[in-house]
């Protein structure tokens, strides 16, 4: 209990430890746009991106997936240690300590897994967001100013769960592809409407179990000691 380390993505990501990602020269003749316009548009993706330096309409833009990938856990992973450090401030002027660290629902084990390209490059969800983050005790003070059950770095259990979970939901969002004639790498371009209905319940759901599960795995903490 009271891991301190929180890392995220198969290139780990350290809080506490953040580099900005290294962008390679543009080739604009050789390779496509590195991001779909989707993405831009989306909310949380695009503003991720634009925190990460990026632009839509620059060819500075243009870089292998995996750098992609990097760029947006890194801007995420630097606005958890903000939200984080926001945290400890306002509950240590409150309770006159604090030092939480943040606890990943879907976990790291997860997102580097088989299943992790669903969740980021189907689903446009990103585990450092908050709805798949708690704050938990970082050392025993903690705990007992605040009342945050400690920080276990990892619940086998509920990797386990999560892990079920998200194999169901891949399941049915590839059930979803083939009913709609959609190719997983987006080769039909053709817009379909229901298919994206179909898909926003989906990643709604994955968010919510994400939130069932919070007051589930404090509580089970907090009684474990």
């Amino acid at each position: 209990m009271f891991e301190r380390r929180v890392v995220f993505g198969k290139k780990q990501v350290i809080s506490g430890d953040l580099k900005e990602p290294v962008r390679p020269a543009p080739d604009a003749d050789a390779a496509p746009p590195a991001f779909h316009k989707k993405q831009w548009d989306d909310p949380r993706i695009g503003s991720m991106l634009r925190d990460a330096g990026f632009a839509p309409d620059d060819t500075a833009s243009i870089a292998p997936t995996a750098d992609n990938r990097l760029a947006v856990f890194a801007a995420a992973n630097q606005r958890l240690q903000q939200r984080t450090e926001a945290f400890n401030r306002d509950m240590t002027a409150r309770h006159g300590h604090c030092d939480a660290l943040p606890f990943l629902v879907i976990d790291q084990k997860i997102w580097d897994g088989p299943h992790g390209a669903f969740l980021y490059a189907q689903m446009n969800l990103v585990g450092y967001d908050e709805w798949n983050v708690i704050m938990l005790a970082g050392d025993p003070q903690t705990t007992e100013a605040c009342g945050l059950a400690g920080h276990p770095g990892f619940v086998p259990s509920v990797t386990q769960v999560m892990t079920e979970h998200v194999i169901a939901w891949e399941a049915r969002h590839s059930a979803l592809l083939k009913t709609f004639g959609i190719t997983a790498s987006g080769g039909r371009q053709l817009p379909n409407e229901q298919y994206e209905m179909e898909k926003d319940t989906l990643r709604r759901e994955i968010i919510d179990k994400a939130g069932w599960m919070k007051p589930r795995i404090i509580e089970d903490l907090l009684r474990k000691g």
